[in-house]
């Protein structure tokens, strides 16, 4: 875990025009150890289900689809070739930092959201959304696909 969260942190340490990002909350820093931290990120253009979100695999058999979809992301991030480039972008409004994600030339966003495991985040990527929609790619070919994140959220908030 401590080798995946270096590669995540390493591209910003070594690309000098990065440009600093103010982040107003302590919540978007995790304290690992006594000289070790790790950032809040959010891939930029894409929602995926949330970790307990729940859809239908088939009629009978009920899945966890948030769980799906973050094995689905380490497993691009382990097997495609390439480097690992993040490319900080801004910060949203839970102060995390929102990033492009690349691995080699591959757009990861993009990739989760063709390969049916994304939905697209305010239409940035919505053309690959509807080819992955008519194809039943990832989540589309279930029984019943899960709701939007939003909406998820939004009926689950406590």
């Amino acid at each position: 875990m401590k080798l995946f969260i270096f590669g995540l942190l390493l591209p910003f340490s070594v690309c000098s025009n990065v440009e600093n990002f103010p982040i107003n909350s302590e919540r978007s820093i995790y304290v690992v150890d006594g000289d070790s931290v790790s950032l809040q990120m959010r891939i930029a253009g894409i929602d995926t289900p949330e970790i307990k979100q729940k859809c239908r695999k088939s009629a009978a058999h009920v899945i966890d689809c948030g769980q799906l979809s973050k094995r689905y992301l380490q497993r691009l991030l382990k097997n495609l070739p390439g480097k690992l480039n993040i490319h900080p972008i801004g910060v949203d409004h839970y102060q995390r930092i929102l990033v492009r994600v690349y691995k080699g030339d591959v757009d990861i966003g993009r990739l989760m959201v063709e390969s049916g495991m994304a939905y697209s985040y305010k239409d940035v990527y919505h053309l690959e959304e509807e080819s992955a929609k008519a194809e039943k790619l990832g989540f589309w070919g279930f029984y019943t696909p899960p709701i939007r994140p939003y909406k998820w959220r939004k009926l689950n908030r406590r």
